[in-house]
């Protein structure tokens, strides 16, 4: 388990939880508007409603085709080219506010969308209601594994009368995160944001800064591909990575899911070679593995195994005796 903590010291570096907070990709009519004229108000208050010229639209090849989609704010390579959702994070402090991340500080009660007519809360518990059913939370456990909140979860959360919403207005507008903060205290709020912020970064692929391929990458962060007659593997968020036996299991699975079969049943990392092919296998872009094969079925067939040769690998540190 001491992997699975150095992992977590990643993300909830200098965090307080009393437990986990737990992750999902979130859409919101409501907060999808705000989010978007948020970036709006902040684009057009340096830039003046004129777009950097050059970089109104990213490219991406998906398949044999090259696909483009519009940048709805240019202002540089990070800024939320591919937006589809919110990072939804749902912690253990007793918070009376939900608090949205934003690029610019703005008054919440006078955006569109957000006019209280009255004191009470009918609509923010409609949407307690449907994260509660709907939403699909992944946990720090890095074993692909998701988990739904517990029935009448939303009673647990007590909101405010007035003001339920407030703004984290994050250090750096132009690398901006679209981020919805349930039972979460503005400490843990500022730490988890530039922990969540600084991985993705480092990916260095506007592509995949997004909060739906964040989930994804805690979700399984390990993915494996085939070069010739060896397998590869690679760790999708730097330093978010699994423990051995975890490792294991996800080779195993890949390669159940491939029909194919190692040439060693030894147990280690750097057992990496394969049984010979009758048909030719050449390398996919690691790309094109992460965004065809990042969800499939993690329930390993059990199909019956050819023979192994049973040679323990040279680096093998004792897992196979």
């Amino acid at each position: 388990m001491d992997k699975i903590k150095n992992n977590d010291s990643i993300i909830l570096k200098g965090t307080s939880f009393k437990s986990k907070p737990i992750f999902a990709s979130f859409k919101y009519p409501r907060f999808d508007a705000l989010v978007k004229d948020l970036m709006m108000r902040y684009g057009n208050s340096i830039l003046t409603g004129n777009p950097i010229k050059g970089k109104e639209q990213i490219s991406w090849e998906e398949g044999s085709s090259i696909k483009s989609r519009p940048v709805p704010i240019p202002l540089q390579l990070y800024f939320l080219p591919f937006y589809y959702s919110m990072l939804l994070v749902v912690g253990s402090d007793k918070i009376d506010t939900l608090t949205l991340t934003s690029p610019i500080a703005q008054n919440v009660r006078k955006l569109f969308g957000f006019r209280k007519l009255s004191k009470k809360t009918e609509s923010y518990m409609t949407m307690l209601k449907t994260i509660e059913c709907k939403a699909e939370f992944v946990p720090l456990t890095y074993n692909c594994t998701t988990i739904k909140l517990e029935r009448n979860w939303h009673k647990t959360v007590h909101l405010r009368e007035r003001d339920v919403v407030q703004l984290y207005v994050v250090p750096k507008p132009l690398e901006y995160f679209p981020m919805l903060f349930v039972n979460c205290s503005m400490d843990n709020i500022r730490c988890i944001y530039d922990n969540i912020t600084a991985l993705m970064i480092s990916r260095n692929d506007p592509l995949y800064y997004c909060p739906q391929l964040f989930t994804y990458a805690i979700f399984r962060p390990v993915i494996f591909n085939i070069v010739e007659n060896f397998i590869k593997y690679r760790q999708r968020l730097p330093g978010i990575d699994v423990t051995d036996e975890e490792f294991v299991i996800r080779r195993t699975e890949w390669l159940d899911r491939e029909s194919r079969y190692m040439r060693s049943d030894c147990m280690c990392r750097s057992n990496t070679t394969l049984l010979p092919s009758d048909e030719s296998w050449y390398p996919i872009s690691w790309d094109k593995v992460e965004l065809l094969f990042y969800h499939y079925n993690c329930n390993i067939r059990h199909q019956h195994h050819p023979p192994y040769y049973a040679q323990k690998h040279k680096d093998c540190q004792g897992h196979c005796d």
